[in-house]
């Protein structure tokens, strides 16, 4: 299983600081997945993706939306805690990226939601931040298919960006996921089904 084969990774230098890798946590056959940077402290110590303070936020705002957190298979692009919490490296990035797309191969969801500027950039080849990439659905050929993707601005940006007046980032943010919670809501594709 991918998730055993994951805990005995040692790519990068990561794996040594860190607990154990975090693989994820939903429904296998989730039709969406999320995806976020890298763990933080507490989904280091727990193994479970946004568990922290940005994971209560995120929980939130998927609530508002009419997206439920139970039914979203929720990941990370690396797998295990940079120091401090930093920015991972391209290096540690390029070592997790096969275990992110094994994971979106063996998932093959109709759609990913990815968190962040990591996520974003890495899935969809493209150096534009989220502030440019938010707003709108791309494509991502993953698995002999295609996957739409939709970047939203990360929890913890949004935690020091609390207002909610119009075109705040949290307001965006909201709208992002709403779009996202109508194209789900919409009947399922046929695994073959590639529009």
């Amino acid at each position: 299983m991918l998730a055993r084969e994951l805990a005995g990774c040692s790519r990068c230098g990561l794996r040594a600081g860190a607990k154990a890798p975090v693989f994820g946590s939903g429904p296998r056959e989730s039709r969406v997945v999320l995806v976020g940077e890298a763990p933080g402290a507490a989904e280091d110590e727990s193994g479970i993706p946004f568990v922290g303070a940005s994971g209560r936020l995120l929980s939130q705002l998927l609530e508002e939306s009419g997206l439920r957190r139970d039914e979203l298979f929720i990941t990370n692009a690396v797998k295990c805690r940079p120091p401090d919490n930093r920015t991972p490296q391209k290096d540690e990035l390029s070592c997790c990226l096969c275990w992110l797309r094994r994971q979106l191969e063996m998932i093959r969801p109709d759609g990913i939601i990815t968190v962040g500027n990591v996520p974003s950039r890495a899935l969809l080849g493209r150096r534009e931040g989220v502030t440019a990439l938010r707003g709108r659905f791309y494509s991502l050929e993953i698995g002999g298919r295609t996957a739409w993707v939709r970047p939203i601005f990360h929890p913890a940006y949004l935690l020091r960006n609390r207002t909610r007046r119009p075109g705040s980032p949290i307001l965006l943010t909201l709208e992002d996921l709403k779009d996202v919670a109508c194209r789900v809501s919409a009947p399922a594709q046929s695994k073959g089904d590639l529009s």
